[in-house]
């Protein structure tokens, strides 16, 4: 179980020494996050949240549909952390995590399921307080690209993807530019761009990509290769595998006109 201090959020107003008292705690983890502490504010600061100024930490931002689903998440990152503050930025609450010492692999990353409609995106550990600003912006880009309906994403595991989200017309003009000329392959494009993902899942096996898209392997040698000549690109020239992976995050992702828009389409035709 994690020591869980408690989440910092703006008081409800009331009169007295102990609203001023949570208002300045609240700024003052606020100024952590957004990068604006003071070099003067640090020490205090880590010894309000009860935590090591040179620790080696992570941020993960949360979402959910309702207070209950938020409180449903929070606890569920609460069993995975060694120690953790909430700090309530509406509508998306923002978890410090202190990690071991010395450790890349954060709890929250290992949490398996999540409650329903609880989205959770996880920053890259950083080393020091004065570096959580950096976490919690991976953290928000995490939390981007997360399901609609709900589920974790840890930005390590999710680079390409974050480096597109962060320009999204480069995005669209790389999925326009790479995955365009797959519209004179008509209705079977859908059928190649799933293979295509299918086979970067498993690692370039085609006998595995086929065994989970119940087709024979040549089937999915032979879309791999119908891929290559509309596109012009080959999936064993690795700088040309780079560009169409990315791509596929980008449609993926779905920055401006649906790829299945006919203007997209027949643009290529």
């Amino acid at each position: 179980m994690a020591d869980v201090t408690a989440l910092t959020a703006p008081p409800a107003p009331r009169a007295g020494a102990r609203r001023d008292g949570l208002w300045s705690r609240h700024r003052a983890v606020s100024a952590l996050l957004d990068g604006s502490c003071l070099l003067a504010e640090l020490r205090p600061t880590a010894a309000a949240l009860a935590m090591p100024v040179a620790g080696r930490y992570q941020v993960v931002a949360l979402e959910g549909r309702g207070p209950a689903a938020r409180a449903a998440g929070r606890a569920t990152v609460a069993r995975r952390a060694a120690r953790l503050h909430w700090h309530s930025s509406q509508p998306v609450e923002l978890g410090i995590v202190l990690l071991d010492a010395g450790s890349d692999a954060a709890g929250p990353a290992e949490l398996g399921p999540l409650p329903a409609g609880v989205r959770l995106g996880v920053g890259m550990p950083v080393d020091g307080l004065t570096a959580l600003a950096d976490s919690r912006r991976q953290a928000e880009t995490a939390l981007g690209l997360c399901p609609p309906c709900g589920g974790a994403v840890r930005l390590a595991d999710h680079l390409p993807a974050a480096l597109l989200s962060v320009d999204p017309t480069l995005a669209r003009q790389v999925r326009d530019q790479v995955l365009g000329p797959l519209g004179r392959a008509g209705h079977d494009r859908e059928t190649l761009l799933d293979t295509f993902a299918v086979w970067l899942a498993t690692d370039g096996s085609a006998q595995e990509a086929a065994r989970r898209l119940g087709c024979h392997r040549n089937t999915v040698t032979n879309r791999l290769r119908r891929i290559e000549h509309l596109t012009g690109r080959r999936v064993d020239r690795p700088r040309d595998l780079v560009d169409l992976t990315l791509a596929l995050h980008a449609l993926h992702a779905g920055p401006g006109p649906a790829a299945s828009d006919p203007a997209w389409r027949d643009g290529y035709s």
